[in-house]
């Protein structure tokens, strides 16, 4: 889907920055993936960070599942928003929580790209209609649950009107679980074709710090790439001082070391930034990262002390999907 045909954008040179936010329900990655499971308690928790939103001047994009726009307190809490111009809706797909269930609930199905054609495009399809029903607006931003995208993913969302994918993940290999890979893509902003038509990739950001930094997607997944090795290698390279890897997301990375990677990033030329999490870090105990009110005044500090830093230090600029769309058109 992602590879091939591929054309880089040219970007400007000030910093630009999206934030994209997984928008679902709460559970225990740890445990079996479950059709039941669909609480989305969370999102009468994301008025504490829309309050930092707006004094950024950030308008968010909350890409949402089935159970959340299938939950109408939840729906009427993003569509207000939505209706106000405070945040963009989106869709992302969880397989297993979207109807129809025709397909076995495990770890293979649980990447949307692993099902056949009609099933990926089915599930899609309702969720993206249900979405348009509940908020009047039809998305056309999306990002794969788990970045489950697949060799069809991109024909799918050809064929239902999306402009936007942001599924895959800078420098990153799921192929261990089943999932996609995405080595070798490119880490910042392009457009892939499809069928003559042409969709933006936004990909979800994993900068570097040291002093490989300028050749970290080369030389990251090659030294820590294999499973059994990642751990070791990866903290060989962090306790030398060659390479750091550092997603771009407040669970449980810190603010300082996004802006040690930000820094380093643009001083070589990479302005575009993808700023991600889960709607379900918002509750206490809604995920793994936030598992006390310590966790939570954490990751909202560091919330607001990155994007003070990203606008008034770096000059930095915010842009939905759609206006990087329009930009780089």
């Amino acid at each position: 889907m992602f590879s091939g045909n591929n054309k880089a954008c040219p970007l400007p040179a000030q910093p630009l920055l999206t934030v994209i936010i997984d928008t679902e329900e709460e559970f225990d990655w740890a445990t079996d993936f479950n059709r039941s499971n669909r609480s989305v308690k969370n999102i009468q928790h994301q008025h504490l960070v829309q309050e930092i939103f707006r004094k950024y001047d950030i308008v968010p994009t909350y890409c949402i599942d089935h159970p959340v726009v299938d939950d109408d307190a939840a729906i009427s809490i993003l569509k207000e928003w939505a209706d106000k111009g405070e945040c963009v809706i989106g869709t992302h797909l969880h397989p297993w929580v979207s109807p129809p269930y025709d397909e076995e609930v495990n770890r293979v199905n649980s990447y949307a790209g692993n099902l056949p054609y009609n099933q990926e495009k089915e599930k899609l399809e309702l969720l993206t209609d249900l979405i348009e029903q509940k908020t009047g607006r039809r998305p056309d931003i999306f990002k794969a649950g788990r970045y489950g995208a697949g060799p069809n993913t991109g024909k799918i969302l050809k064929e239902l009107g999306y402009k936007v994918d942001t599924s895959v993940v800078a420098d990153t290999s799921f192929t261990h679980d089943f999932g996609p890979s995405f080595i070798g893509l490119p880490t910042q902003p392009y457009w892939f074709d499809v069928e003559g038509e042409r969709i933006l990739e936004l990909p979800v950001s994993r900068g570097y710090d040291g002093l490989l930094a300028r050749w970290g997607s080369f030389v990251y997944p090659k030294l820590a790439g294999p499973v059994g090795l990642r751990s070791l290698m990866a903290g060989v390279l962090v306790k030398s001082g060659l390479l750091e890897r550092i997603p771009l997301t407040p669970e449980r990375i810190r603010a300082e070391d996004h802006m040690r990677m930000v820094r380093r990033e643009t001083a070589f030329g990479r302005t575009y930034f993808n700023y991600a999490y889960h709607s379900s870090s918002l509750m206490v105990g809604g995920a793994p990262y936030v598992r006390n009110d310590d966790d939570l005044a954490v990751f909202l500090k560091d919330l607001d002390m990155f994007f003070d830093f990203f606008i008034n230090e770096m000059g930095g600029v915010h842009k939905t999907p759609k206006e990087m769309y329009d930009l780089l058109s």
